[in-house]
């Protein structure tokens, strides 16, 4: 253990739980001071053994947490799923905050007798073409039984299928990330800011996150990763059968601005997400899609105004979980 790795851990754990450094030091029974937390947190020192253990019964963790060996984050995945936008240092500190998150949230399940229990029903499933992307979303949906119309709500399904989920923010430029905790339980990453992401951007997000733990992605697809993670997402959310059949056609030589708000108001896909895939599904041209694009699109990027997902979007396990124990 180094002081920096400790001084990171320590640091992201009280934040974690609320806790100022006076109000830690008061936790421990006076164990450890003030000046003392603040001299770890700095790197300044490393805690003898009683007072790492006091930290740790203190904030409800078990002591290897700060050796960084509680839990094993995958951070290689980390690194891929942020684009490689974020440094060293703050994936070192998102790396223990999952691990402190994982560790607690796993204890709590198996206090409360709701385990997470995860399975990929469609493990091996490569995409390299966009129709390989249109084949796995169908795919998924079969598997989850979700039919081919709008799902309620995204979070909800992920969690309900065992894909644990953080609210935690992020930096500017990264709206989500995923990675696996012990090589067997599935963690998603998102920043839900309002000021940053709209519901449609943080049900969009979801799921490409999702393609990142479910699917495989050959090398040698002439498509980048991002790409067809992309094309997973917009294919799962609004599939070719159902905006066809929105549509009332397999091609248009025009789409109108309130077809796609109400589409985007039905499916909580937003509109740039919708206009491409009806591009993507053949239903309209490039050259149409472009024109649409600049028309609607280019103007008002966050499309304001242009209706809007009213189902909100939330997490409800972790409550259900305290609850039970509160019970």
């Amino acid at each position: 253990m180094t002081s920096n790795q400790f001084s990171i851990r320590l640091h992201e754990a009280r934040k974690m739980m609320g806790l100022s450094m006076e109000k830690l030091a008061e936790l421990t029974g006076g164990i450890i001071t003030k000046q003392s937390i603040s001299r770890y947190e700095k790197g300044l020192m490393l805690p003898k053994r009683v007072a790492k253990l006091a930290m740790a019964k203190a904030l409800n963790i078990s002591d290897s947490y700060f050796d960084g060996t509680n839990i094993s984050i995958d951070v290689p995945m980390l690194r891929t799923t942020s684009n490689g936008k974020l440094s060293e240092d703050e994936l070192q500190a998102l790396e223990a905050k999952l691990s402190f998150w994982a560790e607690q949230y796993l204890a709590k399940e198996k206090e409360a007798g709701f385990p997470t229990q995860f399975n990929n029903p469609i493990e091996g499933t490569k995409i390299s073409t966009l129709e390989d992307a249109i084949h796995a979303a169908d795919l998924l949906r079969e598997k989850w039984h979700c039919g081919d119309g709008p799902i309620a709500s995204i979070l909800r399904l992920l969690e309900r299928k065992g894909i644990m989920i953080l609210a935690a923010t992020l930096p500017d430029y990264v709206f989500g990330m995923s990675t696996w905790a012990d090589k067997k339980h599935p963690l998603m990453i998102l920043d839900f800011n309002p000021e940053k992401s709209s519901v449609e951007k943080l049900r969009f997000t979801a799921v490409h996150e999702l393609a990142h733990l479910l699917l495989l992605f050959p090398e040698d697809s002439p498509l980048r990763l991002e790409k067809r993670c992309d094309l997973f997402a917009s294919f799962f959310l609004l599939p070719k059968l159902a905006l066809i059949e929105e549509l009332g056609s397999k091609k248009r030589e025009k789409i109108t601005l309130e077809e796609m708000i109400d589409i985007k108001e039905l499916y909580g896909a937003s509109l740039a997400a919708s206009i491409i895939a009806a591009r993507d599904y053949g239903i309209i041209t490039t050259e149409y899609k472009r024109a649409w694009y600049a028309e609607h699109i280019e103007p008002n990027p966050r499309e304001i105004g242009s209706g809007h997902y009213a189902f909100p979007e939330t997490l409800g396990r972790e409550k259900r979980v305290n609850s039970i124990i509160d019970s």
